[in-house]
């Protein structure tokens, strides 16, 4: 009788999820995540939240919008958000001032600058290839996501390969990653812009030149392979939040399978559409075939090396402050090496 009991005591715990370690995996974890507003690499992310992967995966995400990765590292720090997106040479040079933050799932580990020029910007040099191209830029007005943002500091070092002075050669502005930059290039501001897609898609919409485009021109050896985009956290945050961010790198495998397969790209475009008013669906389905292939959740630790590599030669961190992927990598990430 008292095994019986027992027994249905058991089936009605079931039945009520209160059985131990259940009820805990039907919780949802409500967690907070920057992105960049309307960006081609918060795709998966934009992916995982409308087709109810995260929930799938016992996530209640709240997407936060950010201009640039500077703003969105101080939210990180102040306990606003749970992840972020960014590169790890901005990861680097933030833990050489003593922080710790740590790579838990790859998301675009491919480079994804160009630089975008007015209609009426003279391109005399754009024929005898990088450097010298950047030449055209010379007394230029350049929009920049942010001061000392990863766009700010390509800009910089391709002046600097072209043989000019970045700091006396052009006026950079901070304009963010999406609508601000299209707007001002619209209105004239700018002269030309570090853009990422939809960004130079958007601009070539409104008569814009494409001048260099890294994800297209593979001659450029350094930026041949290149991360621009990883999710990370704080060290002390990611162990403090485990179960979060196992679920975080579940949901993100599956939504970049998702969006990698061509077969996807027009659900994945009506997503994306929702978030960035600046292309046509039809458009945004174009960008999502040509570059979609390239995201992924392994660390491309080539890449990663060539970062520190450029990260050293601007002057941004020193040689001994350059970590690897796997010194990078949250402890709970290492499947993600290669």
């Amino acid at each position: 009788m008292l095994r019986k009991r027992n027994l249905l005591a058991a089936v009605a715990a079931l039945a009520l999820g209160a059985v131990p370690g259940l009820a805990m995996a039907q919780q949802p974890i409500n967690t907070n995540v920057a992105v960049y507003t309307g960006a081609l690499v918060t795709v998966p992310t934009y992916v995982a939240k409308d087709l109810g992967i995260y929930a799938k995966h016992g996530l209640n995400v709240s997407l936060i919008d950010f201009r640039a990765a500077p703003d969105a590292t101080a939210a990180l720090f102040s306990g606003a958000v749970d992840l972020m997106s960014n590169s790890p040479g901005n990861m680097m040079l933030v833990n050489s001032r003593g922080r710790d933050l740590v790579a838990i799932v790859d998301n675009y580990p491919a480079p994804v600058w160009s630089v975008v020029v007015g209609k009426d910007v003279a391109m005399p040099n754009k024929a005898a290839g990088y450097p010298a191209l950047i030449r055209d830029l010379k007394g230029k007005k350049i929009g920049v996501p942010a001061i000392g943002s990863d766009g700010h500091n390509f800009a910089r070092r391709f002046f600097r390969d072209a043989g000019m002075n970045p700091e006396t050669d052009a006026t950079f502005l901070a304009v963010g990653l999406g609508p601000d930059a299209v707007a001002a290039f619209k209105v004239g501001q700018l002269d030309a812009v570090m853009a990422i897609e939809p960004v130079q898609t958007a601009l070539e919409t409104l008569g814009g030149k494409v001048l260099l485009d890294l994800q297209a021109d593979k001659t450029i050896l350094e930026f041949a392979s290149w991360t621009s985009s990883v999710y990370h956290s704080t060290k002390s945050h990611a162990d403090k939040n485990a179960e979060m961010m196992r679920r975080f790198q579940a949901a993100q495998e599956e939504a970049i399978a998702f969006v990698r397969d061509p077969a996807n790209a027009e659900k994945a475009a009506a997503v994306w559409s929702k978030y960035n008013k600046a292309l046509t669906q039809e458009q945004m389905k174009g960008v999502l075939l040509r570059l979609g292939k390239a995201f992924d959740t392994k660390f491309n630790c080539k890449g990663t090396e060539n970062v520190g590599k450029f990260q050293v030669d601007n002057g941004l961190i020193k040689p001994d402050q350059v970590q690897t992927c796997e010194q990078l990598a949250w402890s709970g990430a290492k499947k993600y090496l290669p």
